[in-house]
């Protein structure tokens, strides 16, 4: 019976310290993909990327760089399509 809790006991511990180097990498990578909120991001706003259409957070966005100066998009993909064109 002691056996099966400490192998429970490690199975718990295992996967509680794989959830959290995965929680650790995401907001690592998280960190390099964007340069973080938009210059001028109030609190709540919402704007419309003007590649796909969707409305997003101004806090959430990546910011790309059009012709007008900094663009809030929604993603990596729209951000490398708006910088194309």
């Amino acid at each position: 019976m002691a056996r099966v809790a400490l192998l429970l006991f490690l199975v718990f511990a295992a996967l509680l310290a794989l959830r959290v180097l995965r929680v650790l990498a995401e907001s690592f990578l998280r960190g390099r993909r964007s340069p973080g909120p938009a210059p001028g991001a109030l609190d709540g706003e919402m704007v419309r990327d003007p590649v796909c259409g969707t409305w997003i957070d101004r806090r959430l966005a990546l910011a790309a760089r059009g012709t007008e100066g900094w663009i809030p998009v929604c993603s990596e993909k729209c951000r490398t399509r708006l910088e194309k064109a």
